[in-house]
């Protein structure tokens, strides 16, 4: 059977599949999603019924989609999430094949590129992106025998508590998982028993904000690494019954018995680590903390935001706080059933390139890893804290296709000089980010096949740039002129770049002003961007933009000179 050839073969349908394929459309570049289950399949049959998103929905979402079925500041269920990314694949028309199964990719030793092997025949790809994520085989510790005759399982695999056979639980782990399932099984009349490791305890909510609010005004989602010691530390914040603050005594206080780290088991008894006072503390410092940072930007930044000193008020310790259970006859006390909410690994065995450390572990940059033309997308910390997150493997995604793009245009520089050197016709040009196209603007009736840059013959050429976002479409600035210059010269320096130009090879500039007295501000802001670059300027003043909050457009030309191609 003959190979299908593609030019970007992206691994899993997914959020991180869903969001690499949003960004490579926007680009225009010819790709394929294959996922082996449904789309979304881990949200749908990898999690338990109650599950809901752990961020509000105008958080956990992709740009250009907002979710339907709950409000702002609710909390999406699982079915609801799942359901999102199905309508985010036919809003942007994603290229993805279902029931497909990967099964092999190797390098190929005479062609550029890889061959893939999958369930639905061969491909061959110029470039794979690994878009499986870090939900993929469940760790389960080898520390309880199969044959011990108690029902063990990940929570992957928990449904609800009629699943489980009658008598009492044990939980170990402590994460969002892990507290939530415990809580669950409380509610419906299980004796539970929770195993507390290390582990973040943040605000749900703390005075009118979410958590993830939280997080991105005090720079927290952009951390690039776990702070030291943290690496393993999960983090217990839930969203169930509209989102509450995890707080282990008053889970005591319900009937849950907390114990330390599970550690061993020996002839019908769990031991336990004598680290659960230990542990609270930590986690109610990590808690006390937050609030502390949150407050200090309140009082800095002058908002009139409510005090709510009751987050800082503790309960009492629960008894199995103070005098910690450190092993227990698990039949004695009526446990049947041991749920392990203790995470899980990836399994890249199917792509045989030289992409790993010496651990099996990724090894990458930013998803751009160390086998040239293989990307991974959807790991934790791939970039920064939210990069498992769903916004923030969009952020990721948007990385990775523009470091694909920069390749595409080193190929489509050898391409055309061997076209020269042959006689041939060259490509008039290679293109930028369309725009103007029935995908790109659906509410309108337009199909001009536009974009935002074009390269030709090592020139950039830039549509006229304004206070937009790029990737939402949505107006900045507005009313501010110097703040749609800014946008306007972002856009370019990103542009430029996304084309294998930059900045210092600007040539000419051209502004457009609908008001005279604007060109003071705007010239400012032009010449702090392309400071020691002296290009050619024009200014013309018009009566008006496309859009009547547009004050100002910033036209640029630049080359694609020799530094630039070394450098990138």
């Amino acid at each position: 059977m003959s190979s299908q050839e593609i030019e970007v073969l992206v691994v899993g349908g997914g959020q991180a599949g869903v969001a690499m394929s949003d960004h490579l459309t926007d680009r225009g570049i010819p790709h394929l999603v294959l996922e082996k289950g449904r789309i979304a399949e881990r949200w749908r049959s990898g999690r338990w019924d109650s599950l809901v998103a752990n961020g509000p929905a105008w958080h956990d979402r992709f740009p250009k989609l907002e979710f339907e079925t709950v409000g702002a500041d609710d909390f999406a269920p699982k079915d609801d999430v799942a359901d999102y990314f199905v309508a985010y694949t036919k809003l942007i028309d994603a290229p993805i094949r279902t029931g497909v199964e990967v099964t092999r990719v190797v390098r190929n030793a005479d062609r550029p590129g890889f061959t893939v092997e999958t369930s639905d025949g061969e491909f061959q790809a110029r470039y794979v992106v690994a878009a499986t994520g870090p939900f993929q085989v469940p760790v389960i510790p080898a520390v309880v025998p199969e044959a011990s005759g108690f029902t063990q399982l990940h929570s992957s695999d928990y449904r609800n508590p009629a699943q489980l056979p009658d008598g009492g639980v044990l939980v170990v782990g402590a994460g969002s998982s892990g507290v939530q399932i415990a809580d669950e099984l409380r509610r419906s009349g299980r004796e539970v028993w929770l195993s507390v490791g290390p582990h973040d305890r943040p605000p749900r909510r703390y005075r009118g904000r979410d958590f993830v609010w939280w997080l991105g005004v005090l720079g927290k989602w952009d951390l690039s690494t776990p702070p030291q010691g943290a690496e393993h530390v999960t983090i217990a914040v839930s969203g169930a019954d509209g989102g509450h603050t995890v707080d282990f005594r008053e889970l005591a206080a319900t009937g849950i018995t907390m114990v330390g780290r599970t550690n061993a088991f020996v002839d019908g008894w769990m031991r336990f680590a004598a680290d659960l006072a230990r542990n609270v503390a930590a986690g109610d410092a990590n808690l006390f903390a937050l609030l502390d940072e949150a407050d200090a930007y309140v009082t800095r930044n002058g908002l009139d935001l409510p005090e709510e000193p009751e987050a800082r008020v503790l309960g009492a310790d629960p008894e199995c706080l103070t005098d910690p259970v450190l092993e227990l006859d698990l039949a004695a006390a009526g446990i049947t059933t041991i749920v392990w909410a203790t995470g899980f690994r990836t399994d890249y065995s199917w792509l045989h390139v030289d992409a790993f450390d010496e651990s099996g572990r990724p090894a990458h940059q930013r998803g751009v890893s160390t086998e040239p033309g293989v990307y991974f997308l959807g790991l934790p910390w791939q970039s920064r804290r939210g990069s498992s997150f769903i916004w923030g493997v969009w952020h990721d995604a948007r990385h990775i296709a523009d470091q694909i793009q920069i390749q595409r245009g080193y190929l489509a520089y050898d391409q055309q000089a061997a076209l020269a050197a042959e006689g041939s016709l060259m490509p008039t040009h290679t293109r930028i980010r369309p725009f103007n196209t029935r995908d790109t603007y659906p509410e309108q009736n337009l199909d001009n096949d536009l974009c935002q840059a074009v390269v030709a013959g090592g020139v950039v050429y830039l549509r006229g740039q304004i206070g937009q976002d790029l990737e939402t479409r949505e107006s900045v600035g507005i009313g501010d002129v110097e703040a749609q210059a800014e946008k306007a010269m972002a856009n370019i320096a990103m542009l430029l770049e996304e084309a294998g130009s930059s900045l210092d090879d600007v040539v000419k500039v051209v502004i457009y002003l609908i008001d005279p007295r604007y060109r003071e501000a705007v010239y400012r802001v032009v010449g702090r961007w392309l400071k020691g670059v002296f290009p050619v300027s024009t200014g013309i003043v018009v009566s008006a933009l496309a859009r009547p909050e547009w004050l100002v457009e910033i036209d640029a030309t630049a080359v694609i000179s020799h530094s630039a191609e070394v450098v990138r």
